[in-house]
């Protein structure tokens, strides 16, 4: 039995399989906290078009409620075009991307079929429960996603970024200052509708043990603890706070923006994700590739190669020099300094002499001449 398997995932549902530092979501491992950071990716406008669409979902749930039979079906028809946009921007968002939005599709359709009318207007009837569960938590969903989404920015920026290293005592202080601030509580229950999906440090869960094997040596057996959450904001806040305790955290790449989980105790800057600078590169190898550049131009070798090219370049674009002198001298200057570079003693005691104007342009000359005579 793999982790994560025969568990119940769906828009009602969620559960996850939790092992060492790792969670198990339909039988595919990620570290604990990555669904908690990657909802950080969720960008504003896809968070305003959520809350648009659910707040519609819930005056249609309020008028559902209340209506005749005859106008229950005509209402029923209306409400169906605001589902099925939300649910397309909400299988754009973790955990909902990892699942099989065909499945959820089918029962919408069935829910919204005119052979489930006879059910949807019995009162007592379980599938008409079943309706308007479904349909509160659609527009329950997108306020958890934004509560969190709110709360889980504002504890990156004021305090996860702020920390000089990042293990799970730091991860913990941070947490704890954080989320007994007035201001943080302040900004919280100012948000749109704060009492819906209200975000909370005590996430309620339900707990249980099951069985599978284990993932490094698959002959052995053990315990995996798996958990059940009643509504998807406290999805997030346990996978947060789980990933915390292992040591895991949301950090913001300073190169293209995106959020990304850190799994030990350096403090991050990069991600592993393509550079929207250069495709050829990751941010992590971009970001390298400009701090030592950053380097390089106080870098007393680079400084004084910096100045003479730079002179060169000018005397050419004056025509104080050919472009064939040009072309050599630059060449030349770029030997030095490499060999500089290379060599501490030259680059103590015969660098800077040979990077003279005189000097290059003197041995590009005789460069240039005896290639000539070749």
């Amino acid at each position: 039995m793999p982790m994560g398997i025969q568990q119940t995932n769906n828009l009602l549902h969620l559960t996850l399989d939790i092992w060492q530092d790792q969670v198990f979501f339909n039988e595919i491992a990620y570290p604990a906290g990555h669904f908690a950071a990657d909802l950080l990716n969720v960008s504003p406008e896809m968070l305003q078009e959520l809350l648009t669409l659910g707040g519609t979902i819930s005056h249609q749930v309020e008028a559902l409620a209340f209506a005749e039979p005859s106008r229950f079906v005509h209402l029923l028809q209306e409400t169906r075009p605001t589902l099925e946009p939300l649910l397309d921007i909400l299988w754009r968002c973790p955990p909902y991307c990892f699942l099989d939005k065909a499945q959820e599709l089918h029962a919408v359709d069935v829910l919204f079929s005119p052979a489930s009318h006879n059910d949807l207007l019995h009162p007592a009837s379980p599938v008409r429960q079943f309706f308007f569960r479904y349909l509160t938590a659609a527009f329950s969903i997108p306020l958890g996603i934004y509560h969190f989404s709110v709360a889980g920015l504002y504890f990156e920026v004021e305090y996860l970024r702020r920390l000089k290293k990042r293990n799970e005592t730091f991860f913990a202080t941070a947490a704890r200052d954080c989320f007994n601030s007035e201001d943080f509580w302040a900004m919280m229950h100012k948000l749109s509708y704060a009492e819906i999906e209200p975000f909370t440090i005590s996430p309620t869960i339900s707990s249980t043990y099951t069985f599978a094997r284990n993932p490094k040596h698959e002959t052995d057996m053990v315990f995996v603890q798996r958990i059940e959450f009643p509504t998807l904001i406290h999805f997030y806040i346990f996978d947060l706070l789980n990933g915390l305790h292992h040591g895991h955290a949301p950090s913001q790449c300073q190169n293209c923006g995106y959020y990304f989980l850190t799994t030990n105790a350096h403090v991050p800057k990069y991600c592993d994700g393509i550079a929207p600078q250069d495709s050829r590169m990751t941010c992590r190898q971009y970001g390298a590739m400009m701090h030592q550049k950053e380097q390089n131009k106080h870098h007393p070798i680079y400084s004084l190669f910096n100045t003479r090219t730079g002179t060169i370049r000018k005397h050419h674009q004056r025509r104080k020099i050919s472009d064939e002198l040009r072309q050599e001298a630059l060449h030349l200057a770029a030997v030095c300094r490499d060999k500089a570079l290379m060599d501490n003693d030259y680059a103590a005691h015969g660098y800077a002499q040979d990077m003279e104007l005189e000097a290059l342009y003197a041995q590009a000359q005789r460069r240039l001449e005896r290639g000539k005579q070749s």
